[in-house]
């Protein structure tokens, strides 16, 4: 593509997603404070139209240097799963940037250490300095360079292996692995924390809506009601499967635990988990006897003669003949496998067999 052409995209694709965010502007009935809710929702907004401005402005003018960065951001802001996860990674810095400066701390302890112990060697030019000896040093804790890096020293004396053994034995062995139960404690942590979260969130907004239910402060909201409520979900929310009447009735049943043929505020906290459900009907199975013989089912010596097959010994027993049927084949043809003319001998095993 030319310059020109590759311009022309990036308009054509700012302008699109300018109008799908038209798009939810309208959704919202074209109200800024709905578009720009507190928190969350205003955040991702704001974020959304102040990086596509800029995209916009950055290609109009031709200044391409940032235009990457903007298509990352945009592409970001757009991506729940990504946000949570960068979410989840701010929060996790702090306790990993603590054990980060202890293996800084080391780094450059060794470094100064090598710097002076190297000074006139071969090795020495790895250690030139504090700077690149932290370099050098850095590139051994990722594996990168180790332990070819150590090979100039250690030629020259095998006692230089206490001070690569010991620094990789802290760093890398220790402090990474640590920096990595680090990142997995945080990042159980922030999942339990978003459960919690969602779940509370789940919990305010049905008690918000057992409120409007139950306009009369009775503290329970009737049949007709909850019915209602469900054949609104039927039609309005996608997320919810076509529920029957039966499924309704099922539903119902399942959320009134008390029998009452009511439901109070914390049985209506449930709702969310019974509409998960997915139900299914699964029909009667009957066997040929049982349908065409029922009188021979239902007699003493068929139920004992099935409690025989259903058994484990029965199971044993087939096992067993299955087992002694293999060895008579392998027999049968073993001494044509081994090359010799047994016909009289394959006869007999076809015989037992």
């Amino acid at each position: 593509l030319t310059i020109a052409q590759s311009r022309n995209i990036e308009i054509s694709c700012v302008i699109l997603i300018f109008m799908y965010m038209l798009l939810q502007f309208g959704d919202d009935g074209f109200f800024p404070s709905f578009f720009f809710y507190r928190g969350y929702k205003r955040w991702i907004h704001a974020s959304q139209c102040s990086i596509l401005i800029m995209f916009l402005v950055s290609v109009l003018i031709d200044n391409t240097t940032f235009n990457p960065f903007f298509r990352m951001a945009i592409l970001g802001t757009f991506l729940r799963g990504f946000q949570r996860e960068l979410l989840t990674l701010l929060k996790m810095l702090p306790d990993v940037i603590y054990v980060l400066s202890m293996l800084g701390i080391i780094v450059i302890f060794y470094a100064w250490f090598g710097v002076v112990m190297f000074v006139d060697t071969a090795q020495g030019r790895a250690f030139p300095n504090l700077l690149e000896g932290m370099w050098t040093l850095w590139i051994s804790v990722t594996t990168a360079n180790y332990p070819d890096v150590s090979m100039d020293s250690y030629s020259e004396n095998r006692l230089v292996a206490i001070f690569w053994v010991s620094f990789m034995s802290v760093s890398f062995f220790y402090i990474m692995n640590l920096i990595l139960a680090v990142c997995a404690q945080q990042y159980d942590k922030s999942i339990n924390d978003r459960k919690v979260s969602r779940e509370k969130l789940a919990n305010e907004l049905l008690s918000k809506a057992f409120t409007l239910l139950d306009s009369e402060n009775r503290g329970f909201v009737s049949r007709e009601c909850v019915m209602n409520v469900m054949a609104i979900l039927n039609r309005d929310i996608p997320e919810v499967r076509s529920m029957s009447t039966d499924k309704k009735s099922i539903f119902y049943a399942l959320l009134d635990k008390d029998g009452s043929d009511s439901i109070c505020l914390e049985e209506f906290l449930d709702i969310g988990v019974v509409l998960l459900l997915n139900l299914s009907k699964e029909a009667d199975y009957a066997t040929w006897v049982e349908t065409k013989f029922p009188s021979v089912y239902q007699s003493e010596w068929y139920t004992r003669l099935s409690e025989a097959v259903k058994s484990n010994r029965f199971d044993a027993a087939i096992d067993v003949i299955l087992v002694l049927n293999a060895i008579t084949i392998f027999m049968q043809d073993y001494s044509m496998l081994m090359g010799r003319d047994t016909a009289s001998e394959s006869l007999k095993w076809e015989k037992l067999e």
